[in-house]
């Protein structure tokens, strides 16, 4: 929870050991609620759906879609709408339409910030994979 901490974090899931990084993502996944309810700690689980093992981003993204309403609000902050758009990035099938859906049916609340309205964007484009990092970049993630 200490902001400097975080950082020492995220640095571990990009070039830390996998076992490492493993770890990380399980504790991220037990407390996603707690994390992503902080400015630093939705740092942390977008560097954990961006450095972890293939397997374990998608189950963390995964986890996130199945929490109620976090998926939404983590979309509207600075450090979580990142999350997000990873989120959408691995997710496919079903579960990316349904995430598409939920935000999309929030579309006019998350218009009101910043980031928000960048998530919005990219959902009603549907075209992930080429949006996400140019949406991401243009935010100055």
């Amino acid at each position: 929870r200490h902001p400097y901490g975080t950082y020492v974090v995220q640095n571990i899931l990009e070039h830390g050991l996998d076992e490492h990084r493993r770890w990380i993502v399980k504790v991220v996944a037990k407390d996603i609620r707690v994390l992503g309810a902080e400015s630093h700690g939705c740092a942390v689980v977008s560097a954990a759906l961006s450095y972890g093992t293939d397997a374990d981003r998608l189950a963390l993204a995964q986890i996130l879609l199945r929490e109620p309403g976090l998926l939404v609000f983590l979309a509207s902050s600075r450090h979580g709408h990142i999350a997000v758009l990873r989120t959408l990035d691995l997710l496919v099938g079903k579960e990316l339409e349904d995430a598409r859906t939920r935000l999309q049916a929030e579309a006019e609340s998350l218009r009101l910030s910043r980031y928000g309205r960048l998530v919005v964007d990219v959902v009603e484009q549907n075209d992930s994979k080429h949006q996400l990092w140019g949406v991401a970049c243009r935010a100055g993630a």
